[in-house]
């Protein structure tokens, strides 16, 4: 039939297209190419951290600085600042328990904030290696995967930073004064927590974007996730009782149910979702 005829014949100048593509680029040449695009996101990162490391939280108390007044004020300790004034409770003191705390705290805030400045960069060096190689239709399905993953990472950060750490802090805090302990802890445990936190949690929820990635490319079915949802729910209890440190219910509780709406959101995409045959 002319519809088939004409099928075959698209399938096969595209398979023929890529294959010339292929041979016009060699491995090695991916290799070098690869390498290139790694030395620019290795080299961004560095000169990125070089001056978040330096950055003033205000540009003139940099000037001061180098006339020999101290009202010089890092980024960093800005950040941290806001971190303390956000999550930490009334009434409880951070201090550093050893020599090298502060100064170990502050290069490992220095460098998650460079790679949050860089990753616009990172994003589009793997997609400008990755895009040459896809059709249309591939290249579309990627561009929706990284903005539902963006989305779903970014969701996660500012439910992590407004509402489950605030609550986690509290009630930690609480059950330090129901033994009488004095309300004292490591700075550098403090802000780990808080950093470990919301890295975890953003994480957590890019799960069901990769559900609906795993159904579109035919490593999971629809079906089974629905007849398992049960023991998905329990896992997921698990988990985050894992990652939350409050011993109470009320932390993991307020992870677990958007996970689980966010579950259910991403079967009732993925039915609509074709898969692809591979």
């Amino acid at each position: 039939m002319p519809g088939e005829s004409e099928s075959r014949g698209s399938a096969g100048t595209q398979a023929k297209r890529r294959e010339i593509e292929d041979k016009e680029m060699p491995f090695w040449d991916h290799v070098a190419e690869l390498a290139q695009r790694l030395r620019v996101v290795i080299i961004s990162y560095l000169a990125a951290l070089g001056a978040i490391v330096i950055l003033p939280a205000n540009p003139g108390s940099f000037a001061d600085l180098l006339w020999g007044q101290m009202n010089y004020r890092p980024l960093v300790s800005a950040v941290l600042e806001k971190m303390r004034e956000d999550l930490l409770p009334s009434g409880v003191t951070l201090i550093g328990t050893t020599v090298e705390d502060p100064i170990t705290l502050y290069f490992e805030v220095s460098m998650v904030i460079a790679f949050i400045v860089i990753s616009p960069i990172f994003a589009y060096e793997v997609y400008a290696f990755v895009v040459p190689g896809l059709y249309a239709h591939e290249r579309l399905f990627l561009k929706r995967f990284v903005v539902g993953f963006t989305a779903a990472f970014i969701a996660g950060v500012v439910y992590a930073y407004y509402v489950i750490l605030p609550i986690t802090f509290r009630i930690l805090f609480m059950f330090t004064r129901f033994i009488g302990a004095e309300q004292v802890f490591s700075v550098r445990n403090f802000y780990e927590l808080v950093f470990l936190g919301i890295i975890s949690v953003g994480l957590f929820f890019t799960l069901p974007v990769f559900i609906v990635l795993a159904v579109k490319f035919g490593l999971l079915d629809v079906g089974a996730l629905t007849r398992y949802r049960r023991y998905i729910y329990v896992a997921v209890f698990v988990i985050t009782a894992i990652l939350t440190p409050d011993p109470t219910p009320v932390s993991m509780s307020f992870l677990s149910i958007p996970f689980i709406v966010m579950y259910e959101l991403s079967i009732f995409v993925a039915r609509r979702v074709k898969p692809i045959e591979l």
